[in-house]
């Protein structure tokens, strides 16, 4: 089809309806690359739709040239960039349009794309760039801060038992993909973009959320820049494209088929030899997490429970070295058996609330809830028998008094 016509027919879906913060995002930082009236077409779909179902009447496309006043070309050129950046994706069968609404990414996700990032700064200016991050920075939390201490749900209500899992799509999200950046995990990326050829893969490709995804892969699973290019490469779908799916489960692929007893050996002489550090907050700083689960599990490392240290990260949003120190307590509270991710996620969110970002900031709420958990138990730590107890993290818990 190669235009548009007035009697074409269209209607609009989408996943749900802009929150105050989204529209802050599409005016200061999306309009100034696809212009007031491709921005105006995106909030006059999103309003055609009904509220409660999320899916508008069937319109013509004359009756949106007189909403807009617009003529029909000029119209389909703002859909194409609206198409291009994201905001929305175009269906069409037998004369007949859906134009579904997509939400805009969280500030943060937009500023770190390598490609929305740039084409801001050259729309507005690097001036005028810094001038609005100011708008969407937060202010870092206190360093002496107070603790919230509201009751979690499983605190208040009695579980339920064994219930059937509901997993449901289709329904209003507007969650953003957080992405957490590894600030100090040393991936030398010159290797690994010098490994891959460019006949296969153009890694100026690479946007940030899928760079971070590879530092995040590449911390968790213990792989290194070669074996992370071979991920990569395995994750390319049939348009040459990183699906970041595949990307995660070609990096636990490759951790299963490397833990044979050659690789244990190799972990378990690691930790003999490693120069531990004395100091808690430089252990769990430094720690990996494989050499964490490994002394937590006689050296025995799940592929289960680094998935769930590569979901903290990455859905959670919890600063990795704050999950170590969170493995390590949850460890010691469960004896030494890891529970599964909806145990893990429960804890890591209210930690999350509680901004409990550094490592200084998690020992210290540790040393928090191991002093009311006393308060409520009285001696039970201390008669509790020894053969339970994790003697490395006991050492450490008690340097922090």
């Amino acid at each position: 089809m190669e235009s548009i016509r007035r009697s074409d027919s269209f209607a609009v879906s989408g996943e749900g309806f802009c929150s105050s913060i989204d529209y802050q995002v599409l005016t200061l930082l999306y309009q100034p690359i696809i212009g007031d009236s491709a921005f105006n077409l995106y909030l006059t779909l999103m309003n055609l739709m009904d509220r409660q179902t999320l899916i508008s009447e069937e319109y013509l496309h004359a009756d949106l040239e007189s909403l807009l006043n617009h003529k029909l070309d000029s119209i389909e050129k703002d859909r194409y960039k609206l198409e291009a950046i994201g905001l929305l994706v175009t269906f069409f069968a037998k004369d007949s349009f859906t134009y579904e609404i997509k939400l805009p990414l969280s500030s943060r996700s937009f500023v770190n794309d390598g490609i929305l990032g740039q084409y801001l700064i050259s729309s507005i200016t690097k001036t005028r760039f810094k001038k609005i991050l100011k708008i969407f920075k937060i202010a870092p939390p206190k360093k002496h801060q107070k603790y919230n201490i509201s009751k979690a749900f499983n605190e208040v209500f009695p579980a339920l038992g064994k219930q059937d899992v509901l997993q449901e799509t289709n329904l209003i999200s507007g969650e953003k993909q957080r992405f957490v950046s590894l600030n100090k995990y040393n991936f030398n990326w010159r290797l690994f973009n010098d490994s891959i050829s460019s006949d296969i893969y153009d890694v100026n490709n690479l946007t940030e959320a899928i760079k971070l995804k590879v530092e995040s892969l590449s911390y968790v699973y213990g792989l290194d820049e070669l074996i992370m290019k071979d991920v990569l490469i395995k994750s390319l779908d049939d348009t040459n494209h990183v699906n970041i799916e595949y990307l995660a489960r070609s990096a636990r692929y490759e951790f299963e088929r490397d833990t044979d007893i050659k690789k244990t050996e190799e972990i378990k002489n690691t930790n003999v030899n490693r120069n531990t550090p004395t100091d808690p907050v430089e252990y769990f700083k430094s720690v990996s997490p494989i050499q964490l689960l490994n002394e937590i599990g006689d050296n025995m490392v799940s592929v289960a429970d680094l998935r769930t240290v590569e979901r903290l990260i990455d859905e959670v949003g919890i600063n990795p070295s704050v999950v170590n120190v969170l493995l390590a307590y949850i460890a010691k509270t469960k004896e030494g058996v890891l529970p599964g991710y909806a145990y893990f996620q429960k804890v890591g969110q209210t930690w999350k609330r509680n901004q409990i970002n550094t490592v200084e900031l998690a020992m210290d709420y540790v040393k928090h809830l191991e002093s009311r958990r006393n308060a409520q138990q009285g001696n039970y730590y201390k008669n509790k028998p020894k053969d339970v107890e994790i003697d490395w993290l006991e050492d450490y818990i008690n340097n922090m008094d």
